[in-house]
């Protein structure tokens, strides 16, 4: 098993030995590559910098052209597509991820840069110009057009059976909705960016007042929602890993992984350090962005965006397995 690692700033794929961190290799995959989706066993790898997906299969890289600029995030489909916004060119791409083929383009709204899939649809946010656009990637049209506050700013969006989330970094909201319109929304920390999902919350960082908004997936989603918990983490939190059963929070600016949830009560067998405010705690170097398996596996895979490294962390263990050393500004991993 290996965790492959786009390094934005050297233009590769670092490819690591999952088990001890050693280096297996470096693929080129073009300009500033961020973000992947594994299908199948291809790697598909999105280049903000070029007009083009990258993939890696059957010993080669192949070059999708997506003909508009800014590829970010990925999502797949039951039917072999793979979904990509194209921040530059206000349009999501569809790739036959068989054929590795540009199947169609769909205009959405302007800055599109993540994606989600419910239901066969597919969910686009816009960063500039505050919309949702719902787009049938079988048909490739566009199903509806949602909008939020006039000025908002669409980062994450996430899917589950419930419905799409969806987190406005300007105002500080995550809101609900479904093909037919949004059905909900509460506040969340001052400047978020991800909503991660579990098996009962959606959990969203507040980067720039250390909080972590946790609200039941099945609940009112209104300002007064008993269930909306905030917790305070302290430091700018950049998101949260599910790991062992439980979210972990990632700040890069602060060198551990800490749990959301309090320390085990003590004589327990966890060998992670207990923070003053009762959370456990892994010394890592500051965590940027993160990948793991299922929700109750142990091990999560972690770039340090700032530090040049990736590490492999036992959460259930309480210790740090591996560190290896990477290119310049490694972004999200990926087992492979």
């Amino acid at each position: 098993m290996l965790v492959a690692v786009p390094c934005s700033d050297d233009d590769c794929l670092l490819l690591l030995d999952a088990a001890d961190g050693a280096e297996q290799g470096r693929i080129g995959v073009g300009d500033h590559p961020v973000h992947l989706a594994v299908v199948d066993g291809r790697t598909f790898v999105a280049t903000m910098g070029d007009r083009a997906v990258s993939v890696v299969a059957d010993g080669g890289v192949h070059r999708v052209e997506t003909g508009v600029l800014g590829p970010s995030h990925l999502a797949t489909t039951d039917d072999g597509d793979v979904l990509v916004p194209c921040t530059g060119g206000d349009a999501l791409a569809i790739i036959d991820a068989e054929r590795l083929e540009r199947r169609a383009r769909v205009g959405v709204g302007a800055e599109p840069h993540d994606v989600a899939v419910r239901d066969g649809l597919a969910f686009v946010g816009s960063r500039a110009d505050g919309t949702v656009t719902v787009v049938d990637p079988a048909a490739a049209t566009v199903e509806a057009t949602h909008h939020l506050a006039p000025d908002a700013r669409i980062q994450g969006v996430e899917a589950t059976p419930e419905g799409v989330y969806v987190v406005d970094q300007r105002n500080a909201r995550l809101s609900r909705l479904t093909a037919d319109g949004v059905t909900g929304s509460v506040p969340v920390g001052s400047n978020p960016y991800d909503a991660v999902v579990d098996t009962s919350d959606v959990l969203v960082a507040g980067r720039a007042d250390g909080t972590v908004t946790a609200v039941g997936r099945a609940q009112g989603f209104t300002d007064d929602d008993p269930d909306r918990r905030v917790h305070d983490v302290g430091g700018h939190p950049s998101g949260v890993v599910v790991a062992d059963g439980e979210p972990w929070v990632l700040d890069r600016e602060r060198a551990h992984v800490a749990s959301l949830v309090p320390a085990p009560p003590a004589g327990d067998s966890g060998a992670a350090r207990e923070h003053p405010s009762g959370r456990r705690r892994i010394e890592v170097p500051h965590p940027t962005f993160a990948a793991g398996g299922a929700p109750d596996d142990t091990v999560i895979y972690l770039s340090h965006y700032g530090d040049a490294a990736v590490s492999a962390v036992d959460v259930g263990a309480g210790r740090v397995v591996w560190t290896a050393e990477t290119p310049a500004h490694p972004f999200e991993p990926a087992v492979v």
